[in-house]
Formats: structure tokens, C-alpha cells, sequence
């Protein structure tokens, strides 16, 4: 994912050669451009470049903003450590996050993983995993490979690696003196949703998984895609047309009905009754029947799952709604 100084830059280059056609624009009317140099033209083009520019930085800034705001709130009682977790090919960069107050975390005993979707970071579900430190959880957000500090760690178009790459997370954890005793519980959004069903939904270490805007079917799907998101994934690499086990591994529908088969009925609704679905019925991206496919296979109980009428794929303006059921959900 570029950077904002990478976007600042492509902005800016952009931004100059609209501003020089402006320029070239003028000239070819005949307006006089070397007579001095506050000459029309160059008022012109000045005129275009801030008109073009400034309203994006007025976004990054107020974006900053809003991202930034989180840690001003919690910084007294939190502390955040930085983690260096190795997978294949690197190293996944992630945030450990836990309340200051050992009594809260020791009474929760519980390390929560926190897997951001295709177009973010760690530091985009800020929101979302600082709340549930504050409680008395301990929080381990990272950056998948190829996104944030893992960059260097993979390409992150590659789902099925991403898949993996929880796993190895999981087993990490266990070998960590500090949280081997502790309960696991996972939250995935998006992409990230896909990564802990079908990565973490057989695992038995793991007691609670949350998947919000998760997808069903994978083929089926990814294909079914709005035009623009779809050329955005075909230009990121991102696998579109997955053979059978491709599908099998990223489809978390397949893999919990294999499952299902797999277990006698007492125990598949230990699996069901420890997994929360959540989804918007506006999301254009990952269309709300996904959540109805998940839940039929699930046979999940109406209190494990959570319909919002609005928010889209990016849970806009559910921030406080998410957390609160997530909260209810990991407490119960």
C-alpha cells in the first residue's frame, strides 16, 4: 500500500503537468506569459495547481486526524510495544497492546488477534482493538504481508500465504511464555475475516472468532465484485480465478462444511455458538448473501449475529456499534 508521502508525490506530479497544460493552454490563446511574473498565465496555472491540490490535503490532514485521535485517548492507560513475528519469506510487523492496569488483563486472561483487511493497516482498526485493550484484553494487531511494516514480508495479494501466515501467528503465541495460558480469540475484517474462519475456525486453541464482512464462497464471489474494485484486485495481482483447493482454503463456507461433517453434532455447535457474524446489508464489495450462506452452514443463533441496515463494506460510522457487540460477544 503507498505510503501518504507516495501519494503526496504522485499528487504533486500530477497536480504540475495539469498545471503546465494550463500554462501551455494560455499561451496558445495569447495571453502574454513573459512579460512579467505575476503574467495571467501563471496566475492561471498557480490557481489550478491549489485548486487541485489543496482539497487532497485538506483530506489527509482531517484523515490523520482521525486515525490519531485514538491513541490521544487511551495513551494514559495503555502501553503499546512493537512485535516482530516471523513467517515465510520475512517478518509480520504487529502491535501489542495492553492495559497498564495488570489486574484487568490478568482477570481477562484472554490475548485477542486483530486481522485487518486488503486495503489497510493495524493502525486502521485503532478504533476498533484500542476499546477492547481498555477492558482488560491484550491486544496483538499486524500488518499483513505486504501492507504497513510487513511490506518486505510478501506480496499482499497472496491470500492463501496470509492464511498461513495466521497460523504461524498462532503458534507463535502458544510458544510465548507470557501468553501461553491464555484464552485466543480472533477478529478478522474483510480479507482478514476470510484469514481467521479458514484459518483459525478448525483450530481448537482457538476459542472465539468474530468475522465481520466476511465472504462465503470465494470464486463465486470475488468475481461477482463492483468493476472498480475488481480491476483494482486484477491490477494488485490478486487471484481471481483460484483452481479447486485454492477454493476449498479461501472459501470459509467449504472449509466449515467439511468440518461439520467432520464432527459429531455436540461438537459442531460448540464450533457454531463461538463464532459472531457481522455484515452490512449495503456492502457493495462483499454482498450481504455471503453473510447469509455463513450463517445457514453455522446454523449460528440470532444473539451470534449482527445486521446493520448502513455502513457498506468499510463499517463507516459503525465504529461505536461494532465495538460494543464485539465487546458483549468476546465478555459472554
Amino acid at each position: 500500500m503507498l505510503s501518504n508521502t507516495h501519494k503526496r508525490i504522485i499528487l504533486i506530479i500530477i497536480d504540475v503537468l495539469f498545471s503546465w497544460y494550463i500554462w501551455e493552454v494560455n499561451i496558445s490563446l495569447g495571453n502574454p506569459c513573459y512579460t512579467t511574473a505575476f503574467s495571467r498565465c501563471f496566475i492561471l496555472s498557480i490557481t489550478t495547481f491549489l485548486i487541485i491540490y489543496t482539497p487532497f490535503e485538506i483530506y489527509f490532514s482531517f484523515r490523520d486526524l482521525w486515525f490519531d485521535r485514538w491513541p490521544k485517548l487511551y495513551q494514559k492507560d495503555l502501553e503499546v510495544s512493537s512485535v516482530k513475528i516471523n513467517v515465510s519469506n520475512g517478518l509480520l510487523s504487529a502491535n501489542l497492546v495492553k492495559n497498564k492496569n495488570q489486574a484487568k488483563s490478568k482477570l481477562k486472561n484472554t490475548l485477542v488477534i486483530v486481522c485487518h483487511g486488503f486495503s489497510d493497516t493495524k493502525e486502521t482498526l485503532e478504533y476498533f482493538y484500542y476499546p477492547l485493550a481498555y477492558q482488560g484484553y491484550v491486544v496483538l494487531a499486524y500488518d499483513a504481508r505486504g501492507t504497513g511494516k510487513s511490506k518486505k514480508a510478501g506480496k499482499r495479494s497472496d491470500f492463501l500465504e496470509r492464511i498461513e501466515d495466521f497460523k504461524k501467528i498462532i503458534v507463535w503465541v502458544k510458544n510465548q511464555e507470557e501468553f501461553s495460558n491464555m484464552k485466543i480469540f480472533c477478529v478478522g475484517f474483510s480479507i482478514g475475516a476470510i484469514t481467521v474462519l479458514s484459518g483459525g475456525f478448525a483450530n481448537r486453541d482457538i476459542e472465539k472468532i468474530i468475522a465481520i464482512s466476511s465472504m462465503s464462497h470465494y470464486k463465486q464471489n470475488i468475481s461477482k465484485y463492483n468493476p472498480v474494485v475488481l480491476l483494482s484486485y486484477l491490477i494488485k495481482g490478486v487471484k481471481l480465478f483460484p483452481n479447486i483447493e485454492e477454493n476449498n482454503r479461501l472459501s470459509p463456507y467449504l472449509l466449515m462444511k467439511k468440518v461439520k461433517k467432520e464432527l459429531k453434532l455436540e461438537q459442531w455447535k460448540i464450533f457454531t455458538k463461538n463464532v459472531m457474524l457481522i455484515h452490512c446489508k449495503n456492502d457493495r464489495v462483499i454482498k450481504f448473501k455471503n453473510l447469509q450462506e455463513n450463517k445457514m452452514i453455522l446454523e449460528s443463533p440470532e444473539r451470534n449475529v449482527l445486521i446493520l441496515k448502513r455502513g457498506g463494506h468499510s463499517q463507516k460510522k459503525n465504529e461505536c456499534v461494532l465495538v460494543g457487540a464485539a465487546l458483549n460477544f468476546l465478555n459472554s
